[in-house]
């Protein structure tokens, strides 16, 4: 019933979303709060920090907008790359039910603002394949992760997503590399004005050196509920990479190299947990919009649709579960 709602132009996939997205906001918090200043925010994060600190629920409210404008994000990106149905809201259905996921999510931090600047890089790079000259969305990728990672310095390691894309793409010409790397340094020459202005250039240089010479930090502590959800989600997502992978090939040649992209997009993901440390809860954010859009394309492939619903109601029920139990 769900898929055929999200596959039709029926107003009702608004009204799910709003429903949906509504009572997940305002489920029990159990105390969760903003994420706390860490030695891997790169500065602009803590203005923020410093104003809405005051106010979980403002934070709650600053965040559920980000996380809407990213579930708009996605559903736009994929539909005009030709990976979802014309007028599917399924993937910012998905994209929230994964925020939802945990309570901390549902607040602002660092990460969040990050991974909204990394989406629209990964938006700059779905869109370069086949392009005769990609110069604009060389310079914007690497822009907006630059931006990105003075939000939050970790998200600096998705630099790495536009240079290996390149490779995906067979882009061998020597001024996309050269402009990726303008897009770079503008962005932090940008910030470096902003943080000359404000005399804290030394104190921010202080913070990237002591980040670069700390030793990987990942803490991960789980309750038995929360291993269980996990699990369930984490095989489910199994089974839908290995469903992209095993019928990748059957695809035209542009989709088969956007997916090459969001796979390493995966990755990359699952490698800033390196330096999540005990904020690992705030890290999801990166993992969701990969993970959406693997599962998205698992569950509009499918030939026994009734399988997929299955699936989609197992992952509704696991999140609830996940931030009642």
């Amino acid at each position: 019933m769900l898929l055929k709602i999200f596959r039709s132009q029926s107003p009702i996939q608004f009204l799910l979303i709003l429903i949906v997205g509504l009572l997940l906001w305002t489920l029990p918090d159990r105390g969760a709060s903003m994420q706390p200043s860490s030695n891997f925010d790169s500065g602009v994060y803590k203005y923020f920090s410093d104003i809405f600190s005051a106010s979980s629920s403002l934070s709650r409210t600053i965040a559920f907008i980000i996380i809407l404008f990213q579930a708009t994000l996605l559903n736009y990106l994929l539909i005009k790359n030709n990976l979802a149905p014309k007028n599917s809201l399924l993937p910012s259905f998905l994209l929230i039910l994964f925020f939802s996921s945990t309570t901390s999510v549902f607040q602002l931090s660092a990460p969040l603002i990050s991974s909204f600047f990394i989406l629209l890089a990964v938006a700059e790079l779905a869109s370069m394949y086949e392009l005769k000259f990609a110069f604009t969305e060389s310079f914007n990728a690497s822009f907006f992760i630059t931006i990105a990672s003075f939000f939050y310095f970790p998200s600096i390691i998705f630099i790495l997503l536009p240079w290996i894309s390149f490779f995906i793409y067979r882009i061998v010409s020597w001024r996309e590399w050269v402009i990726s790397f303008i897009g770079m340094f503008s962005a932090i020459l940008i910030f470096a004005f902003f943080y000359f202005w404000d005399n804290r250039l030394l104190d921010v240089w202080h913070l990237i050196t002591k980040f670069f010479s700390s030793p990987l930090r990942f803490q991960i502590h789980l309750s038995t509920a929360e291993i269980i959800i996990w699990s369930i989600i984490g095989l489910i997502f199994l089974s839908a990479i290995l469903n992209l992978i095993n019928h990748v090939n059957e695809k035209i040649i542009t989709i088969r190299r956007k997916y090459l992209v969001f796979i390493l997009f995966f990755i990359i993901s699952l490698l800033s947990f390196i330096y999540a440390d005990s904020n690992y809860h705030f890290h999801l954010v990166f993992l969701a919009s990969p993970v959406v859009i693997i599962l998205n394309n698992a569950l509009v492939t499918r030939k026994k649709q009734g399988r997929s619903e299955l699936i989609l109601w197992i992952l509704i029920f696991a999140v609830i579960a996940s931030r009642t139990i």
